[in-house]
């Protein structure tokens, strides 16, 4: 393989495939990026074997051919070359490929890009296209929700259901939950998949603005796709818990207020918090909302002016889980729900009936 590529160009396609490498396989080759080169392009691969991401961009192709690089020190290295072409020379004959840029080079020792495992590309119809900003936007508002916990894969990923045009997506840990739904017009089919959540948040980061995902869906794989990016991953096996059972359907007292504000007012609580245990308590009384803490660390008061709908409550919450939860609302102004101190308060924008998120309230003592 010899091909003459930009610099800029190959340092992006490394960082986008690197975010596949396997770092704790026992297969040393895992630890790779392949690269391919075929008429006008060079394509990088990465996979840890439940997630692959490959992208491909134009280049001089002199000879076609292939090669594995190690990527920690293909990575380094590029990212450390002079803006100058770049000359990858692989010798079929060699484990060593050799790199020049202007009168420099180096060589690194690779794997045999034939013991690479393949790049697996589904031939099942496509399920959906989405503007990546869309997609975006619907993981950014679940995915914080999504729990790390080996035990119970499930609540590893989020949930899609597709069903009539309609794409609810869920996530939950068991302790808060994110619902999103979104109206898909001619896509009749229907659809129960748990995607990982560690594909989704790679996914919006290596997809570049105003780029169209194809989606193509498989029993047990997915595959995002633009021109020049695919991403595929393994789906998760199992059940999805009943997400609309815990949803309340009504509530006792409703509070609407601007969402920075309580941003601001529980980040500052929360600096007086136990970090494993970051407790905060939220009172309601004639339209002011105060968020307090007191304890060893000392005491923070604050009043918020707001709309109050119904009784008067105090309630406690985890002070971490209410900040990922405001911030992924995405909107000037919110609604808080709730039906008591012991039930699940809700997050709701103002003016959106497509998107809440719930969270479960700390007990304690005297409230």
């Amino acid at each position: 393989m010899k091909v003459v590529t930009a610099r800029e160009q190959l340092l992006n396609a490394v960082q986008i495939v690197q975010r596949a490498v396997s770092v704790r396989n026992p297969m040393p080759i895992l630890a790779g990026i392949r690269l391919e080169a075929v008429e006008d392009k060079i394509f990088l691969t990465a996979t840890d074997l439940d997630m692959g991401i490959r992208c491909s961009f134009g280049a001089e192709v002199i000879e076609p051919g292939a090669c594995v690089l190690p990527a920690r020190y293909i990575s380094e290295l590029v990212r450390r070359l002079p803006d100058l072409p770049v000359l990858i020379n692989a010798e079929q004959d060699s484990s060593s490929v050799t790199i020049q840029y202007g009168q420099s080079e180096t060589s690194i020792n690779g794997y045999p890009a034939e013991e690479f495992p393949d790049f697996p590309i589904p031939t099942s119809p496509l399920v959906c296209d989405l503007p990546i900003e869309v997609l975006r936007g619907i993981v950014r508002q679940v995915v914080f929700a999504a729990a790390n916990n080996e035990n119970r894969p499930v609540f590893n990923g989020v949930f899609f259901e597709l069903v009539d045009g309609n794409l609810q997506v869920i996530a939950t840990d068991t302790y808060r939950l994110a619902w999103r739904k979104l109206a898909l017009e001619n896509y009749e089919q229907a659809l129960n998949i748990i995607i990982p959540a560690k594909t989704l948040t790679e996914l919006i980061k290596i997809i570049e603005p105003e780029k169209t995902v194809n989606i193509t869906v498989t029993p047990n794989q997915i595959l995002f796709k633009t021109e020049d990016t695919w991403l595929i991953s393994r789906l998760i096996e199992g059940q999805f818990p009943n997400y609309k059972q815990v949803i309340p359907q009504e509530y006792y007292t409703r509070v609407r207020l601007k969402t920075r504000e309580l941003v601001e007012a529980t980040e500052r609580a929360s600096l007086l918090t136990d970090d494993n245990l970051p407790i905060i308590k939220i009172s309601l009384e004639q339209n002011i909302l105060v968020v307090s803490v007191n304890n060893e660390a000392g005491r923070v008061y604050e009043e918020i002016p707001v709309f109050q709908e119904g009784e008067s409550f105090q309630v406690a919450f985890n002070a971490r889980y209410l900040n990922d939860a405001l911030k992924a609302v995405g909107s000037e102004e919110i609604h808080l729900e709730f039906t008591g101190p012991l039930s699940p308060g809700v997050i709701k924008p103002v003016g959106d009936q497509d998107y809440l998120s719930l969270l479960l309230p700390v007990r304690l003592r005297g409230v």
